[in-house]
């Protein structure tokens, strides 16, 4: 691979001309006004559908069977009317299954000391139960993320029906649970949160319930899928707070919660954000009221949003309202121009991640035949003109008809492919001046099975600009 730190030396040049500004903070938006989901439901976002789901909920002493879906394109909340459905319920935990295309459902509670135990995956359309052959005890108040790196949904915790709380990991594959043992690890409790940290593969758990105690915890966990590392607090004590995953930032972020310190109960409505080591108290122009036990999920289009739906305060006011939380100054990403294709299909360039100061930038190519173990990608200042020429280039002199190089070609980044993909990282330095920049790439596939003499399939092109997180 060539040296990554090329592109930043590159970018630092070119960027110096740019006006050195503070850093941008995020904002809240509110992105629907009503029909929220209720308050102690479960949530995931569906990536293969591209859909917030939330499923059951409680106001009061009554419970919900529904199924609501959040469409960001269209910023509405549609109930669903699945032909089969899981019986209502308060909550229970839900992930994305991302392997499997489906959420997945555990437990929760019905009616006033109804503990559940059932597992329940949705496609879209219907609610399936599951019949593992070993599973979770019941519980409710549990939390479930989903590994993607050993593709896995881990589940931890839970209230049960001793009154004690529990603090054990269990493991869903798409077929059957499997309990993980720890030495260690953190206090049973009910109503925490988990998230899975993509860029340092940690599920981090935060905050909870402590039934003995009648208290809220403050403590921060990470997951490695063998055993717990304890980490920093900084949000204090609470429960029930949105904990999303943010793909494109790379930091997990936490809004508002409840803090109970015995009979005493305050809703929260602070923003902080954990980069893996340190939480950072982000300051927002616009703040949602005080609230806990949101709907939430982080939707992955441009600019990319943390999503937050309804909640209710401790005396009982739910809310219908949805919010979106986003950069101000958003990395963006367009494409252009058209690709040629392997033989396995065309190739595809996406990000896992979006170019922030401070982060770093993770750019995957695919669809190459499984035999391709090399591909390359570009990256360049221009898509209009290279070394003089005008672009896009076509590639036909070359041996590659129908193949055009769309960027200037000023870094080629090797990269090693596993079944047709593999991907490359970039280091963003936090530099505010680089904000604001802009740059192209195109992704390269060497395909041994093409009849072209010069056997490649090339991606459409990306133009990318820097966003300050």
């Amino acid at each position: 691979m060539n040296n990554p730190s090329l592109l930043t030396v590159r970018a630092l040049v070119v960027g110096a001309w740019l006006a050195c500004s503070s850093m941008a903070q995020v904002n809240w938006s509110q992105v629907a006004g009503s029909a929220a989901p209720m308050a102690y439901g479960a949530s995931a976002w569906d990536a293969a559908r591209g859909r917030l789901v939330a499923f059951g909920g409680e106001q009061g002493a009554a419970q919900t069977d529904a199924t609501r879906t959040f469409d960001p394109a269209t910023s509405a909340w549609t109930l669903q009317n699945p032909p089969t459905r899981p019986s209502a319920r308060r909550r229970p935990a839900m992930a994305f299954d991302a392997a499997r295309g489906e959420c997945v459902m555990f437990g929760g509670g019905a009616g006033a000391s109804t503990f559940l135990a059932d597992t329940w995956t949705w496609n879209g359309s219907t609610w399936t139960q599951r019949f593992p052959a070993v599973a979770p005890s019941p519980r409710f108040g549990a939390a479930m993320a989903y590994d993607s790196a050993r593709q896995v949904v881990v589940l931890f915790g839970g209230f049960v029906p001793s009154g004690q709380d529990i603090a054990d990991v269990w493991e869903w594959d798409g077929a059957a649970w499997t309990q993980r043992s720890f030495t260690g690890g953190p206090q049973a409790r009910g109503a925490h949160r988990l998230a899975y940290d993509t860029a340092r593969g940690v599920t981090v758990l935060y905050g909870g319930y402590r039934t003995p105690s009648q208290s809220t915890l403050a403590d921060t966990w990470t997951w490695d899928g063998a055993s717990w590392t304890t980490g920093g607090s900084g949000p204090g004590s609470l429960c029930d707070q949105l904990f999303v995953y943010d793909d494109f930032r790379q930091r997990v972020v936490l809004f508002g919660g409840l803090r109970i310190q015995g009979a005493l109960q305050t809703d929260l409505n602070a923003t902080w954000e954990w980069n893996g080591a340190t939480w950072t108290q982000r300051t927002t122009a616009t703040v949602p009221s005080a609230r806990s036990a949101m709907a939430c999920g982080f939707a992955p289009v441009s600019p990319g949003r943390v999503l937050s739906a309804g909640g209710a305060t401790n005396t009982g006011t739910q809310f219908g309202t949805t919010f979106g939380l986003t950069p101000t100054t958003p990395a963006t990403v367009t494409s252009f121009g058209s690709g040629c294709p392997t033989t396995a299909g065309p190739v595809q360039l996406n990000p896992l991640s979006m170019p922030y100061v401070g982060s770093t930038f993770v750019l995957e190519v695919g669809g190459g035949p499984a035999l391709s173990f090399v591909g390359i990608i570009a990256f360049g200042g221009s898509n209009t003109q290279w070394n003089g020429l005008p672009l896009p280039l076509d590639l036909t002199l070359i041996g590659a008809p129908g193949c055009q190089a769309l960027i200037s070609l000023d870094i080629l980044a090797t990269v090693l492919l596993t079944n047709g993909a593999g991907s490359t990282t970039w280091a963003l330095p936090n530099q505010p001046s680089l904000v604001g920049l802009g740059f192209f790439t195109q992704g390269v596939i060497l395909d041994p099975l093409s009849p072209l003499p010069f056997q490649i399939g090339a991606s459409s092109g990306r133009q990318f600009t820097v966003g300050s997180p």
